[in-house]
Protein backbone atom coordinates (compact mmCIF):
# COMPACT_ATOMS: atom_id res chain seq x y z
CA UNK A 1 0.00 0.00 0.00
CA UNK A 2 1.50 3.28 -0.92
CA UNK A 3 2.30 5.75 1.88
CA UNK A 4 -0.07 8.78 2.18
CA UNK A 5 2.67 11.76 1.08
CA UNK A 6 3.18 14.99 3.69
CA UNK A 7 0.52 17.30 1.47
CA UNK A 8 -1.77 14.59 1.62
CA UNK A 9 -1.39 14.11 5.53
CA UNK A 10 -1.37 18.21 5.81
CA UNK A 11 -4.38 18.01 3.66
CA UNK A 12 -6.58 15.61 6.17
CA UNK A 13 -4.99 17.63 9.30
CA UNK A 14 -6.56 21.06 7.80
CA UNK A 15 -9.94 19.20 6.94
CA UNK A 16 -10.19 18.06 10.00
CA UNK A 17 -10.07 21.21 12.17
CA UNK A 18 -13.37 22.82 10.25
CA UNK A 19 -15.05 19.25 11.70
CA UNK A 20 -14.39 19.50 14.91
CA UNK A 21 -15.34 22.71 15.14
CA UNK A 22 -18.38 22.04 14.44
CA UNK A 23 -18.51 19.17 17.01
CA UNK A 24 -17.82 21.33 19.69
CA UNK A 25 -20.27 23.71 18.75
CA UNK A 26 -22.75 21.09 18.34
CA UNK A 27 -21.65 19.82 22.29
CA UNK A 28 -22.01 23.98 23.59
CA UNK A 29 -25.93 23.53 21.69
CA UNK A 30 -26.28 20.21 23.25
CA UNK A 31 -27.11 22.32 26.83
CA UNK A 32 -29.72 24.78 25.49
CA UNK A 33 -33.03 22.55 26.14
CA UNK A 34 -31.58 21.84 29.80
CA UNK A 35 -30.61 25.22 30.43
CA UNK A 36 -33.90 26.48 28.99
CA UNK A 37 -35.38 24.08 31.55
CA UNK A 38 -33.90 25.30 34.74
CA UNK A 39 -33.77 28.68 33.76
CA UNK A 40 -37.68 28.62 33.17
CA UNK A 41 -38.25 26.94 36.52
CA UNK A 42 -39.66 28.47 39.35
CA UNK A 43 -41.55 31.36 36.75
CA UNK A 44 -38.91 34.03 36.18
CA UNK A 45 -39.74 34.45 33.18
CA UNK A 46 -41.72 33.38 29.62
CA UNK A 47 -40.36 31.72 26.81
CA UNK A 48 -41.22 34.62 24.75
CA UNK A 49 -39.06 36.97 26.70
CA UNK A 50 -36.15 33.85 27.33
CA UNK A 51 -35.61 33.77 23.81
CA UNK A 52 -35.43 37.54 23.01
CA UNK A 53 -33.00 38.43 25.73
CA UNK A 54 -30.92 35.12 24.58
CA UNK A 55 -30.87 36.69 21.05
CA UNK A 56 -30.83 40.30 21.76
CA UNK A 57 -27.87 39.58 24.09
CA UNK A 58 -25.80 37.43 21.34
CA UNK A 59 -26.58 40.29 19.08
CA UNK A 60 -25.23 43.17 21.06
CA UNK A 61 -21.76 41.06 21.61
CA UNK A 62 -21.44 40.22 18.12
CA UNK A 63 -21.98 43.65 17.23
CA UNK A 64 -19.44 45.07 19.82
CA UNK A 65 -16.46 42.76 18.55
CA UNK A 66 -17.28 43.84 14.72
CA UNK A 67 -17.12 47.58 15.65
CA UNK A 68 -13.98 47.31 18.20
CA UNK A 69 -11.98 44.39 16.24
CA UNK A 70 -13.59 44.16 12.39
CA UNK A 71 -15.39 47.10 11.48
CA UNK A 72 -15.21 46.51 7.95
CA UNK A 73 -17.83 43.38 8.66
CA UNK A 74 -20.15 45.36 8.89
CA UNK A 75 -20.38 46.63 4.96
CA UNK A 76 -22.94 44.83 3.37
CA UNK A 77 -22.95 44.56 -0.62
CA UNK A 78 -26.57 44.39 -2.34
CA UNK A 79 -26.14 40.82 -2.97
CA UNK A 80 -26.32 39.60 -0.02
CA UNK A 81 -28.96 41.90 1.68
CA UNK A 82 -31.59 39.57 0.65
CA UNK A 83 -30.08 36.30 2.34
CA UNK A 84 -28.97 38.29 5.23
CA UNK A 85 -32.46 39.05 5.82
CA UNK A 86 -33.34 36.05 5.52
CA UNK A 87 -30.77 34.45 7.94
CA UNK A 88 -32.37 36.63 10.49
CA UNK A 89 -35.59 36.52 10.19
CA UNK A 90 -36.55 33.42 9.71
CA UNK A 91 -32.83 31.25 10.63
CA UNK A 92 -32.67 33.09 13.84
CA UNK A 93 -36.17 34.86 14.82
CA UNK A 94 -38.69 31.92 13.88
CA UNK A 95 -36.39 29.07 14.61
CA UNK A 96 -35.61 30.46 18.24
CA UNK A 97 -39.12 30.15 19.13
CA UNK A 98 -40.28 27.20 17.36
CA UNK A 99 -37.61 25.75 19.59
CA UNK A 100 -37.80 26.34 22.50
CA UNK A 101 -41.71 25.72 22.45
CA UNK A 102 -40.80 22.39 20.88
CA UNK A 103 -38.81 21.57 23.58
CA UNK A 104 -41.68 22.74 26.24
CA UNK A 105 -44.63 20.78 24.42
CA UNK A 106 -42.40 17.46 23.93
CA UNK A 107 -39.21 16.85 26.08
CA UNK A 108 -35.47 18.01 25.75
CA UNK A 109 -34.25 14.60 24.16
CA UNK A 110 -37.60 14.67 21.20
CA UNK A 111 -37.04 17.89 20.05
CA UNK A 112 -33.91 18.10 19.88
CA UNK A 113 -33.52 14.60 17.44
CA UNK A 114 -36.46 16.36 15.59
CA UNK A 115 -34.51 19.05 14.82
CA UNK A 116 -31.66 16.43 13.68
CA UNK A 117 -34.20 15.91 10.85
CA UNK A 118 -32.35 19.41 9.21
CA UNK A 119 -29.75 17.20 7.66
CA UNK A 120 -32.19 14.84 5.70
CA UNK A 121 -33.96 18.52 4.56
CA UNK A 122 -30.30 19.56 3.35
CA UNK A 123 -28.75 16.96 1.97
CA UNK A 124 -32.20 16.47 -0.36
CA UNK A 125 -32.09 20.09 -1.27
CA UNK A 126 -28.41 20.14 -2.28
CA UNK A 127 -28.87 17.03 -4.72
CA UNK A 128 -32.34 17.56 -6.07
CA UNK A 129 -32.15 21.97 -6.46
CA UNK A 130 -28.27 22.84 -6.56
CA UNK A 131 -26.26 20.32 -7.97
CA UNK A 132 -24.58 18.58 -5.25
CA UNK A 133 -23.78 14.57 -5.58
CA UNK A 134 -24.43 12.49 -3.06
CA UNK A 135 -21.41 10.73 -2.16
CA UNK A 136 -21.08 7.37 -0.53
CA UNK A 137 -19.47 8.71 2.62
CA UNK A 138 -22.51 11.33 3.23
CA UNK A 139 -25.55 8.51 2.49
CA UNK A 140 -23.95 6.09 4.85
CA UNK A 141 -23.77 8.76 7.51
CA UNK A 142 -26.72 10.07 6.70
CA UNK A 143 -28.96 7.20 6.83
CA UNK A 144 -26.84 5.69 9.87
CA UNK A 145 -27.99 9.56 11.17
CA UNK A 146 -32.03 9.22 10.43
CA UNK A 147 -32.24 5.51 11.43
CA UNK A 148 -30.03 6.74 14.68
CA UNK A 149 -32.68 9.68 15.55
CA UNK A 150 -35.39 7.49 14.93
CA UNK A 151 -34.38 5.09 17.63
CA UNK A 152 -33.62 7.70 20.32
CA UNK A 153 -36.55 9.94 19.83
CA UNK A 154 -38.46 6.43 20.71
CA UNK A 155 -40.90 7.18 18.07
CA UNK A 156 -40.93 3.00 17.32
CA UNK A 157 -41.83 2.11 20.82
CA UNK A 158 -43.89 5.21 21.34
CA UNK A 159 -43.65 6.67 24.74
CA UNK A 160 -46.66 9.14 25.43
CA UNK A 161 -44.50 12.42 25.02
CA UNK A 162 -45.08 12.11 21.02
CA UNK A 163 -47.97 14.85 20.80
CA UNK A 164 -49.59 15.93 17.87
CA UNK A 165 -48.15 19.52 18.95
CA UNK A 166 -44.72 18.37 19.66
CA UNK A 167 -44.39 17.01 16.81
CA UNK A 168 -45.09 19.40 14.88
CA UNK A 169 -43.42 22.13 16.65
CA UNK A 170 -40.28 20.32 16.31
CA UNK A 171 -40.41 19.48 12.68
CA UNK A 172 -41.09 23.22 12.34
CA UNK A 173 -37.67 23.88 14.12
CA UNK A 174 -36.55 21.74 12.12
CA UNK A 175 -37.09 23.23 8.38
CA UNK A 176 -36.47 26.42 10.10
CA UNK A 177 -33.27 25.62 10.82
CA UNK A 178 -32.26 23.49 7.41
CA UNK A 179 -32.97 27.35 6.55
CA UNK A 180 -29.81 28.88 7.67
CA UNK A 181 -28.08 26.39 4.93
CA UNK A 182 -30.16 28.03 2.42
CA UNK A 183 -29.60 31.60 3.83
CA UNK A 184 -26.32 31.99 4.85
CA UNK A 185 -24.13 30.23 2.86
CA UNK A 186 -25.34 32.21 0.27
CA UNK A 187 -24.72 35.54 2.10
CA UNK A 188 -21.22 34.31 2.81
CA UNK A 189 -20.61 34.43 -0.95
CA UNK A 190 -20.25 37.91 -0.81
CA UNK A 191 -19.46 38.74 2.91
CA UNK A 192 -17.07 36.91 5.39
CA UNK A 193 -19.10 34.87 8.35
CA UNK A 194 -18.88 37.58 10.97
CA UNK A 195 -21.36 39.36 9.22
CA UNK A 196 -23.65 36.83 8.54
CA UNK A 197 -23.75 37.01 12.54
CA UNK A 198 -23.98 40.46 12.91
CA UNK A 199 -27.27 41.08 10.98
CA UNK A 200 -28.66 37.46 11.51
CA UNK A 201 -28.89 37.98 14.97
CA UNK A 202 -28.93 41.53 14.80
CA UNK A 203 -32.41 41.40 12.32
CA UNK A 204 -33.86 38.24 14.37
CA UNK A 205 -33.78 40.27 17.63
CA UNK A 206 -35.63 43.10 15.93
CA UNK A 207 -38.29 40.82 15.32
CA UNK A 208 -38.57 38.76 18.59
CA UNK A 209 -38.89 42.35 20.36
CA UNK A 210 -41.97 43.24 19.07
CA UNK A 211 -43.40 39.82 19.75
CA UNK A 212 -41.85 39.94 23.03
CA UNK A 213 -43.60 43.13 24.41
CA UNK A 214 -46.89 41.91 22.39
CA UNK A 215 -46.97 38.65 23.98
CA UNK A 216 -45.94 39.57 28.03
CA UNK A 217 -45.31 43.60 27.66
CA UNK A 218 -41.95 45.50 28.53
CA UNK A 219 -41.09 43.44 31.86
CA UNK A 220 -37.74 41.57 32.64
CA UNK A 221 -36.47 39.23 34.74
CA UNK A 222 -35.12 40.02 37.94
CA UNK A 223 -31.05 40.91 37.48
CA UNK A 224 -30.00 37.36 38.99
CA UNK A 225 -31.98 35.83 36.15
CA UNK A 226 -31.38 37.99 33.26
CA UNK A 227 -27.51 37.63 34.01
CA UNK A 228 -27.74 33.83 34.28
CA UNK A 229 -29.55 34.20 31.01
CA UNK A 230 -26.82 36.36 29.21
CA UNK A 231 -23.63 34.24 30.44
CA UNK A 232 -25.58 30.73 29.82
CA UNK A 233 -28.11 30.60 26.70
CA UNK A 234 -26.71 33.97 24.99
CA UNK A 235 -22.63 33.53 25.61
CA UNK A 236 -22.01 29.59 26.31
CA UNK A 237 -24.73 28.16 24.03
CA UNK A 238 -25.59 30.87 21.12
CA UNK A 239 -21.93 33.26 20.22
CA UNK A 240 -19.61 30.69 21.18
CA UNK A 241 -21.09 28.03 19.29
CA UNK A 242 -22.78 30.13 16.42
CA UNK A 243 -18.43 31.06 15.73
CA UNK A 244 -17.35 27.64 15.56
CA UNK A 245 -20.04 26.68 13.15
CA UNK A 246 -19.96 29.28 10.59
CA UNK A 247 -16.11 29.12 10.66
CA UNK A 248 -16.38 25.54 10.06
CA UNK A 249 -18.82 25.51 7.68
CA UNK A 250 -16.87 27.98 5.36
CA UNK A 251 -14.52 24.88 5.08
CA UNK A 252 -17.20 22.58 4.60
CA UNK A 253 -19.90 21.23 2.61
CA UNK A 254 -23.57 22.28 4.33
CA UNK A 255 -24.69 18.58 4.53
CA UNK A 256 -21.15 17.13 6.27
CA UNK A 257 -21.73 20.16 8.81
CA UNK A 258 -25.03 19.61 9.02
CA UNK A 259 -24.73 16.06 9.61
CA UNK A 260 -21.08 15.97 11.71
CA UNK A 261 -23.65 18.35 14.39
CA UNK A 262 -25.83 15.73 15.13
CA UNK A 263 -23.63 14.70 18.02
CA UNK A 264 -25.64 17.29 19.65
CA UNK A 265 -28.30 14.91 20.17
CA UNK A 266 -26.14 12.08 21.88
CA UNK A 267 -25.17 14.53 24.44
CA UNK A 268 -28.73 16.47 25.23
CA UNK A 269 -29.94 13.29 25.99
CA UNK A 270 -27.01 12.30 28.40
CA UNK A 271 -27.55 15.37 30.03
CA UNK A 272 -31.23 14.94 30.12
CA UNK A 273 -30.97 11.82 31.59
CA UNK A 274 -28.01 12.85 34.29
CA UNK A 275 -29.88 16.51 35.07
CA UNK A 276 -33.50 16.02 34.58
CA UNK A 277 -33.81 12.25 35.25
CA UNK A 278 -34.92 11.22 31.96
CA UNK A 279 -33.61 7.82 31.65
CA UNK A 280 -32.14 6.28 28.35
CA UNK A 281 -33.48 2.18 27.78
CA UNK A 282 -31.68 0.12 25.42
CA UNK A 283 -32.89 1.30 22.16
CA UNK A 284 -31.72 4.67 22.89
CA UNK A 285 -28.91 3.89 23.53
CA UNK A 286 -28.19 2.22 20.03
CA UNK A 287 -29.34 5.26 18.30
CA UNK A 288 -27.35 7.62 20.65
CA UNK A 289 -24.34 5.67 18.70
CA UNK A 290 -25.28 5.41 15.64
CA UNK A 291 -25.66 9.34 15.36
CA UNK A 292 -22.22 9.64 17.42
CA UNK A 293 -20.87 6.97 14.89
CA UNK A 294 -22.14 8.84 11.74
CA UNK A 295 -20.04 11.79 13.04
CA UNK A 296 -17.09 9.61 13.77
CA UNK A 297 -16.75 8.28 10.47
CA UNK A 298 -17.18 12.08 9.21
CA UNK A 299 -14.46 13.10 11.08
CA UNK A 300 -12.64 10.43 10.06
CA UNK A 301 -12.99 11.05 6.25
CA UNK A 302 -13.11 15.16 6.02
CA UNK A 303 -12.25 15.30 2.41
CA UNK A 304 -15.18 13.91 1.52
CA UNK A 305 -16.73 16.92 3.24
CA UNK A 306 -14.69 19.23 1.16
CA UNK A 307 -16.65 22.79 0.30
CA UNK A 308 -17.30 22.66 -3.73
CA UNK A 309 -18.04 25.05 -5.88
CA UNK A 310 -22.28 24.89 -6.68
CA UNK A 311 -24.43 27.25 -8.93
CA UNK A 312 -25.05 28.85 -5.09
CA UNK A 313 -23.29 27.24 -2.26
CA UNK A 314 -25.12 27.32 0.83
CA UNK A 315 -25.51 27.11 4.78
CA UNK A 316 -24.74 28.56 8.17
CA UNK A 317 -25.82 27.57 11.78
CA UNK A 318 -27.05 28.70 14.82
CA UNK A 319 -29.42 27.55 17.47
Amino acid sequence: MARRSPSDRTARSRALVPSLAVIAAASLWSTLGISYEILLHGGGTDRVTMVTLRLTIAALVVLAYALMRRPEALRVPRAARASLLGTGVVSFGVFYVALIYAFHWSSVPVATVLLYTAPAWVALGEHLFLGYRMTRTATIALGATLLGAVLVADILRGTGELTLKGIAAGLFSAVTYSSMSLFGKRAMDSVPPLTVMVYGMGIGALCLIPVKLLVSGPTLPEPGLLLRIALWPALAVTVVPVALYTWGLSMLRPSTASILATVEPVFAIALAWLILDQHLHPAQIVGAALVLGAAVYLSLNPSSGACTKTPAGFGTGGR
